[in-house]
């Protein structure tokens, strides 16, 4: 197999295994694997506990989190919520694994969109990730406390982070195949710095500046030089 072929070989092997990845972790939303087999009502009900748990977590953060704030967000009794999650800590756990589906089905979005492009699904991914910042940058405030108030949160924030860090593995791999394992993960690593430094600037604001402006062209830019120096 010549060099071409051989690089259209691995590109298309981490473009299925990219595909494989994501469609596993849609499977694994919480909705849909705590309502599997439930009426359409406890799947409504499931869905609305969620929802009402990221709004107060996004709101107050996990100290400020309770099963009775949570429950009167969803307009529901104590007893009905507890009955789906017992602890406040599988309810933090279930609400950051749906917001992780949620970002899932963007990538897919991309994915599908730019089929024969890694690098392009690449940087429309991580401009995503920095566009999606300016109304979401509140959560991952959150987000980042949480996983600093003990072992336990860290290690569940790194659980929900590592499927997403595969995912941009594969993509990088599919972009340059002519890279290491190590500098795939080199170039990861640098990548994800920049993109949750950026989530974190963009909610400091001022809005005017010229540099928080221009958040979502400079990742693209950036990420691209890390592909291609690395």
């Amino acid at each position: 197999m010549d060099s071409a072929s051989n690089h259209d070989a691995e590109t298309e092997k981490a473009l299925n295994a990219i595909l494989t990845h994501l469609n596993e972790l849609r499977g694994a939303r919480p909705t849909v694997q705590i309502g599997d087999g439930k009426t359409d009502r406890t799947r409504n009900t499931i869905g609305k506990i969620l929802k009402a748990a990221h709004t107060v977590f996004t709101q107050n953060g996990h100290a400020g989190l309770s099963l009775r704030k949570v429950a009167d967000e969803a307009g529901i009794a104590v007893g009905n919520l507890t009955y789906h999650f017992p602890t406040k800590n599988s309810l933090i756990d279930a609400m950051m694994r749906e917001a992780l589906a949620d970002y899932v089905e963007e990538h897919l979005s991309q994915f599908e969109a730019d089929r024969d492009t890694p690098l392009d699904i690449l940087l429309n991914v991580v401009e995503f990730y920095v566009r999606n910042a300016r109304e979401s940058y509140q959560f991952f405030y959150q987000l980042w406390g949480f996983a600093g108030s003990g072992e336990d949160a860290r290690d569940m924030v790194r659980e929900l982070y590592r499927p997403i860090g595969r995912f941009i593995f594969y993509l990088v791999r599919a972009a340059n195949p002519k890279l290491t394992d190590a500098q795939v993960r080199q170039a990861v690593l640098q990548i994800f710095s920049l993109e949750e430094g950026y989530k974190l600037f963009i909610g400091m604001g001022p809005d005017s500046s010229t540099a928080i402006q221009s958040a979502e062209n400079d990742i693209r830019v950036i990420t691209k030089r890390i592909i291609q120096a690395a």
